[in-house]
């Protein structure tokens, strides 16, 4: 399995590019559970805290595609470092808001701007390996090593804030956010392979993304899987809450991004004869099929079984399926 993954690894520079885009994206495993659950105890409302973090996530899809232009004309380094610092202060204004007991509009507004200013490091890190992995076979890898690597982000983020919010509060989650958002990436844009290599307004001439008929195609489904992704991020911690255990929100999120993350690492080991189209629509029926029992959970260990169970999330992807 890992000699498929050593093709990219051995790669100069690789191997710190994706240890520092690994902590530059902390903050996306972070932020769902730590503003739904400071927005839950600042109002009391799980429509609310869903409001906050569906705006979070919409904002963030909606002006991707800006970033992606601006990284283009301005590079990297003037996109990634003025973002994180936007959104540090951001989050930080939006615990504030919670402290001083703002209204639901302010704390769902204050979360989308956060959202917004997401520092596009997992589309950095893919246009980044798109340019040095030159063999297809090779670049594939590497795109589900990247999967892989940001399922840890989804493991790791949920456990991190539900420890600190059993010992302190989901405020001070936010916080440490806001911090990790800005210092993460800092190490990031530091990275050999992560530095611009021309200078502002030379970014070479490109095809509109949009103007691909088949990338349009793509987007109802991946909208609508991100769609029952998000629903899922939102469930489960509910879930845990309802069962009284705040703490065990975390875990519920962290043990689902374990079974996406075995189901990425089998996935990206293999040597695949059939097509990716007929991959895509296997892992899709997969993907429902062990999301549904879900529905019917009304304890945690009924949660916590169709999470281990998910084979694979398209190939390890959640909101970076792009």
């Amino acid at each position: 399995m890992l000699g498929a993954y050593e093709s990219v690894l051995s790669v100069p520079g690789s191997r710190r590019l994706m240890s520092s885009a690994l902590v530059g994206r902390l903050p996306q495993g972070m932020s769902s559970l730590a503003i739904l659950l400071l927005v839950r105890g600042a109002t009391g409302s799980y429509g609310a805290a869903g409001a906050a973090v569906g705006t979070y996530a919409l904002a963030s899809a909606v002006v991707a595609p800006v970033q992606g232009r601006l990284v283009d004309r301005f590079g990297r380094l003037r996109v990634l470092v003025p973002t994180a610092i936007g959104q540090g202060i951001a989050l930080a204004a939006l615990v504030v808001a919670a402290h001083g007991q703002a209204g639901t509009a302010a704390l769902v507004l204050l979360s989308g701007l956060a959202g917004a200013l997401v520092p596009p490091i997992a589309p950095t890190v893919r246009a980044l390996l798109g340019e040095v992995l030159r063999d297809p076979k090779v670049r594939e890898t590497g795109y589900a090593l990247d999967a892989v690597a940001q399922e840890l982000v989804w493991i790791a983020g949920p456990l991190v804030v539900a420890v600190i919010i059993t010992a302190t509060s989901p405020a001070d989650a936010v916080l440490l956010l806001a911090v990790v958002c800005i210092s993460g990436t800092l190490l990031f844009v530091r990275s050999p392979l992560a530095r611009d290599r021309t200078g502002p307004g030379s970014a070479r001439a490109r095809t509109a993304a949009l103007a691909s008929g088949r990338l349009r195609a793509l987007l109802a489904p991946i909208a609508l899987t991100g769609m029952g992704l998000g629903a899922i991020e939102v469930g489960l911690p509910s879930l845990a809450l309802h069962a009284g255990s705040r703490s065990a929100s975390g875990l519920l999120l962290a043990l689902w991004s374990v079974g996406s993350l075995t189901g990425g690492l089998w996935y990206g080991s293999r040597g695949w004869r059939s097509s990716l189209a007929v991959r895509y629509r296997l892992l899709l029926v997969l993907a429902v099929a062990c999301t549904a029992p879900l529905i019917l959970a009304r304890s945690i260990p009924a949660g916590i079984r169709p999470g281990v169970l998910l084979p694979v999330r398209i190939g390890g992807a959640r909101r970076h399926a792009g």
